[in-house]
C-alpha cells in the first residue's frame, strides 16, 4: 500500500468513500438527494485540482490501483475558498435543490483534517493510521504546525485512533445537527 497524492482519475474512488462522511452528518440538505446524485457531485468535486493539490489538497491509501482511504484537508486560510466550491459544484448539480455549505470548522494557523474515510472492506487494517502518519511531513510542507480535525461525538473509535496518532481534544462545536470535539496535533513538539 502506498500513500500518494489523490490524482483526477481517483475521483470516482474517493467520492464513495466521502459520501460516507456526509451521510453520517445527517445535513438537512442531504435528506432529499440521491446517493448517485450525491456520488456524482463528489466525483466533479474531487477531480478539480483545486481540491487534489491547490487549495486543499487529498491524499489517498492505494493498493494496486485501488482507492482503500482517503484524507482531504485544506490550510485554514483557504476554509472560505473549499466551502465555496462545494457551495458552486452542488448548486449546479442536478439532484440538489440546495447547495452544499461547510464552514467554520478550522482555525487560524492550522492545516484542517476536513474528511478522513477508509473503503468499508479496508477498515480495521489501519488505513486510517497510515493517512494520519503521512500527514506531519506533508503538512510541513505548507508551513502549518499544527494539524486539526473535528470529530463526531457518536463516533469513539474515531475519536481513539486520532488520540492514538497524537491529537488532543481543545474545544467542542456544532456541524450540522451533531456535537464534535474539535483535536489538535501540534507538529514542533
Amino acid at each position: 500500500m502506498q500513500i500518494r497524492q489523490a490524482q483526477p482519475q481517483d475521483s470516482a474512488q474517493i467520492a464513495p468513500l466521502i459520501a460516507m462522511i456526509y451521510r453520517d452528518m445527517e445535513m438537512p440538505v442531504l435528506q432529499n438527494v440521491s446517493e448517485s446524485a450525491l456520488i456524482s457531485m463528489l466525483t466533479t468535486l474531487y477531480a478539480m485540482p483545486e481540491n487534489l493539490n491547490g487549495i486543499a489538497q487529498t491524499l489517498v491509501a492505494d493498493e494496486e490501483n485501488q482507492v482503500l482511504g482517503v484524507a482531504f484537508g485544506h490550510p485554514a486560510e483557504n476554509e472560505v475558498a473549499v466551502n465555496q466550491i462545494l457551495k458552486r459544484v452542488s448548486a449546479k448539480h442536478e439532484g440538489f435543490s440546495a447547495p452544499l455549505e461547510l464552514g467554520g470548522e478550522s482555525r487560524p494557523g492550522e492545516w484542517y483534517l476536513s474528511m478522513l474515510a477508509v473503503a468499508p472492506q479496508a477498515q480495521g487494517q489501519g488505513i486510517g493510521s497510515h493517512l494520519l502518519k503521512a500527514l506531519p511531513q506533508f503538512v510541513e510542507s505548507f508551513g502549518k504546525a499544527k494539524i486539526s480535525l473535528n470529530v463526531d461525538d457518536g463516533n469513539p473509535g474515531a475519536a481513539k485512533l486520532y488520540r492514538r496518532q497524537g491529537f488532543k481534544a481543545d474545544g467542542r462545536l456544532m456541524i450540522g445537527i451533531h456535537p464534535y470535539q474539535h483535536m489538535g496535533l501540534s507538529l514542533q513538539e
